[in-house]
């Protein structure tokens, strides 16, 4: 019978130990990650994007049109909630002077909007208040 030495089983014991662990970092590797939750072209009311809490973020294109957006929690019995921005406004500008909702890349975060979340998720639409089209992408 041949001997193993120690260090092999040192090895060995390591390797099985840490499968388990190894496995688990696998699963949660996409925590903290944006997933896409889908893009609609409007001119009212965007299509409806779901979120499971925490932060959301709207991307709007450069050719949609300046002015003035709301975000809406969609509420079939009552009427549907006005969603506040960061800074506890309600609406925020697109590009407009001196506005600053949005990022350089048309994108804007909803911070710590788990309050939203009715049941198992949230659902999520886009208002405007102004004329023409306008093309968002949301992110959960």
């Amino acid at each position: 019978m041949r001997k193993i030495k120690t260090g092999a089983w040192i090895l060995t014991l390591i390797m099985i130990v840490s499968s388990p662990f190894s496995a688990l970092a696998a699963v949660t590797a996409g925590e903290g990650d944006w997933d896409n939750q889908g893009s609609d072209e409007f001119t009212n009311s965007s299509e409806i994007f779901l979120s499971g809490g925490g932060d959301f973020k709207i991307c709007l294109s450069s050719d949609s049109q300046s002015g003035y957006y709301q975000l809406f929690e969609e509420d079939p019995y009552n009427p549907d909630d006005k969603v506040l921005s960061n800074d506890g406004t309600i609406g925020l500008d697109f590009k407009t002077a001196g506005s600053n909702d949005f990022d350089s890349n048309g994108c804007h975060v909803f911070k710590n909007i788990s309050g939203y979340v009715d049941g198992d998720q949230a659902e999520f639409y886009l208002e405007k208040y102004s004329g023409g089209n306008s093309f968002v992408t949301a992110w959960d």
